[in-house]
């Protein structure tokens, strides 16, 4: 015979037929409980809660059928053999009312008693790798509803099945408002319709798919997720959905953006910097947007400024000064600051006429507040290139020129006034 790791109660009271058996039962199963009657069977079954009974029928005291009864009270699942002499009718007909999972005669065939304990001892097996298995199931459910990472379930045609609080927390959609639909609701109009076709072929073709993904809140927000999805299959090995898992990168990207937009721009004016005004003059040098004007600005007295009133104030007349130069020089100009006082334009296609248009703007709007509070004003100085090959000359004519304008500016104001 096997041996199974189960337990099981033996309940005879015929002590020659009760020791034959149990020494039988003592090489199959791993616990042994061997009792006398019904009573002391099932006192024994409310302390040990075994996995099989094997009970005879007539006992005194109590017999086998009245305590199945009250087993079946505590378990209905219990898996209860009985054993008999008798072939009564009604024997039969009380042990199918009570669900009596196997029946055996006596004299006992043991080869048959084998047979009962043996299906018995399977479905309490299997039982208990459901257990064990609904265990894992729900733990693995509870890890992933308090996971750390968004998570969604589709079905093979996309619509939602599951999510985790996470998502609902990113997202800020509730779970009844999501089940059931397309993850579309989630789309922004910053992904490339290129990625959805190469995410939707890819896990489609059975494989996985990792990327950056642009979605949208209930709100209307946009966040950045890192988003790896991969196809579920069934026992068979056919796909039947999908599970995204995602980390949420808004924070990394919005931090790269402003790496980024650091690069190119000055801080404090919101204006282009020096290595993207110098980018830009190498660029042009293609020769396309000829001829090219560059005009350089200098605020006159920014030290002073910064000496006597702070560099807070110096810094509210550099932001001055570049409001002066966006209103005057159109969005297409490269406007930058490329030093701590010092401006520069470039102006595509531009000849001297309209450079001289744009300087007369700049005068125009020196009257604004921010300027004229600390009596300052901007000296300026223009050049333009008609040929790729003159563009350094001409930068550096435009900057000569507005230090001349500078020097002219200084020697008026040192000047004693005119006497009639």
């Amino acid at each position: 015979m096997d041996h199974y790791d189960i337990s099981l109660l033996y309940v005879e009271d015929e002590r020659v037929t009760r020791e034959q058996i149990s020494r039988i039962l003592q090489r199959i199963v791993t616990s042994l409980y061997v009792v006398e009657n019904g009573q002391a069977g099932l006192e024994l079954y409310r302390e040990k809660l075994p996995d099989i009974i094997l009970s005879d029928i007539m006992m005194p005291v109590m017999n086998g059928l009245d305590m199945a009864r009250e087993i079946r009270t505590i378990d209905r699942d219990s898996q209860i053999i009985m054993l008999t002499a008798y072939s009564d009718t009604d024997y039969l007909l009380e042990c199918i009312s009570l669900g009596i999972n196997q029946y055996v005669q006596k004299p006992v065939d043991f080869s048959r008693l084998a047979m009962a304990i043996e299906t018995c001892s399977n479905y309490v097996l299997l039982k208990r790798r459901l257990v064990q298995q609904e265990a894992r199931i729900q733990m693995l459910s509870k890890a992933v509803e308090q996971a750390p990472a968004p998570v969604l379930i589709t079905s093979l045609n996309g619509s939602i099945e599951y999510v985790n609080a996470m998502f609902c927390r990113l997202t800020g959609y509730q779970v009844a408002e999501v089940l059931g639909r397309n993850p579309r609701l989630l789309k922004s109009d910053l992904n490339p319709p290129e990625l959805y076709a190469d995410l939707w072929q890819t896990i489609t073709s059975g494989n996985e798919w990792k990327g950056e993904l642009a979605n949208k809140r209930k709100n209307g927000s946009i966040y950045w997720e890192m988003a790896k999805i991969c196809p579920l299959r069934d026992s068979d090995n056919s796909i039947s959905g999908f599970l995204k898992v995602s980390q949420d990168i808004t924070e990394r990207k919005q931090y790269e953006e402003n790496l980024q937009y650091l690069g190119t721009h000055d801080p404090l004016t919101g204006l282009f910097n020096r290595a993207y005004f110098d980018a830009e003059l190498q660029r042009l040098e293609s020769g396309r947007e000829f001829p090219v004007s560059i005009v350089m600005a200098d605020i006159d007295g920014l030290k002073a400024v910064n000496d006597t009133r702070g560099h807070d104030e110096g810094d509210r007349l550099i932001k001055g000064a570049a409001e002066v130069l966006l209103a005057a020089f159109r969005s297409s100009d490269v406007i930058a600051r490329i030093g701590g006082d010092e401006f520069a334009v470039l102006l595509p296609r531009t000849d001297h006429d309209a450079v001289t248009t744009a300087i007369q703007r700049v005068r125009a709007c020196e009257s604004d507040w921010r300027l004229q509070e600390f009596a300052r004003s901007l000296s300026l100085g223009a050049a333009t290139a008609t040929r790729p090959d003159t563009l350094v000359e001409t930068f550096k004519a435009a900057d000569r020129l507005m230090y001349q304008d500078k020097t002219e500016r200084k020697r008026q104001q040192l000047q004693p006034p005119h006497r009639g």
